[in-house]
């Protein structure tokens, strides 16, 4: 890769801030809008995971984020989430579908303040039901009515396809009815999805665009009445042409996500987001020995930062993106962007 380094960009300089490790693609649904639990395979071992989430500390890193399929697949989770708590990692964001979590779990969880679950629900029950089968909806409340109850950290996560485009607002009727305070809303992505899906029945793409601009402008002011507030708000405005056109947008002024995260993926290769994911972009493969703080300082790692950070990455809206940078309205992220480059 023959690609100019930025050596005035202070983004260069940052220190690691995130570390996500793929630990399962193994899940226990099958839903109909996703490939990743076809892959049926866990992630580094236990003990691997120890070592590396050590070597994000000391670079720097205070969020863990386990991600894959369904974390809860892997029996051995729980040890990983709780290691990572002891190591001081402030803040554990756990997506999940919420059907497999047991009061052990819970007992284990709520034992630990650094961790957030997200459950996802696709929309009412019929829907959700729908796409992940029948009585799932049920239990994915169930449990997230048992985490407020205990006091865990709770967040629910849509996605916005073209079966629950006119269904967006009962999941934010049904946090302030369980007295959860954020939701997350992300549009429909086909790299998950996977090219072997019915990725018509899904895709909102020629659809047209102001009825996406309308049923999310109606979507963030039920909220705005509701108190309930929506993480990814600030991508609203870039998600009609996504969806409608395939436009696929990236921040202003760059993505920041590769100056500050790294990801392991299943495999134990190294990339710097969840979308930079091609062979050119593997940075190293820790079950192959590849160090953190080594692929963290090197050359290619500031070769792909530069990449994101000249606008020049994949684009993607999904809800791991570097959201912060779309809010216009966030005067310190607008401040640090504005005078990022000296």
């Amino acid at each position: 890769m023959s690609l100019p380094i930025l050596p005035t960009h202070r983004a260069l300089e940052y220190a690691l801030d995130e570390i996500a490790i793929e630990l399962t693609v193994y899940c226990n649904l099958k839903c109909e809008m996703c490939s990743v639990w076809e892959l049926r395979e866990h992630g580094i071992p236990k003990e691997l995971a120890f070592e590396v989430l050590a070597d994000a500390r000391a670079l720097g890193a205070t969020k863990f984020t386990p991600c894959g399929a369904e974390s809860f697949m892997r029996k051995d989770f729980l040890d990983i989430a709780e290691h990572a708590h002891a190591l001081g990692f402030e803040r554990q964001d756990i997506v999940t579908n919420g059907t497999m979590i047991t009061e052990e779990h819970l007992d284990r969880l709520e034992a630990m303040p650094s961790v957030a679950l997200h459950i996802s629900i696709d929309g009412p029950r019929a829907i959700h039901d729908q796409l992940r089968g029948e009585g799932n909806y049920d239990k994915s409340v169930a449990t997230a009515r048992e985490c407020v109850r205990r006091g865990i950290e709770l967040g629910l996560s849509g996605v916005i396809l073209k079966e629950s485009l006119d269904h967006l607002e009962p999941l934010v009727t049904l946090a302030h009815e369980l007295g959860v305070r954020e939701v997350s809303f992300q549009p429909f992505q086909t790299e998950i999805s996977g090219p072997e899906k019915d990725i018509p029945r899904f895709s909102l793409l020629r659809s047209p665009r102001a009825k996406i601009v309308e049923r999310l402008e109606r979507l963030a002011e039920h909220a705005d009445r509701l108190g309930v507030e929506i993480f990814t708000e600030s991508l609203f405005g870039v998600i009609p042409d996504y969806l409608a056109y395939g436009k696929r947008p990236i921040p202003p002024g760059g993505c920041f996500l590769p100056s500050k995260f790294l990801l392991i993926d299943f495999r134990g290769d190294v990339y710097p987001c969840f979308f930079m994911r091609t062979d050119a972009d593997r940075m190293g493969n820790v079950n192959q020995g590849a160090k953190l703080r080594e692929l963290w300082h090197s050359v290619h790692h500031a070769q792909l930062q530069t990449l994101a950070l000249t606008e020049r990455c994949p684009g993607c809206l999904a809800a791991c993106s570097d959201v912060e940078t779309y809010d216009a309205t966030d005067e310190p992220a607008r401040l640090l962007l504005d005078g990022a480059v000296g």
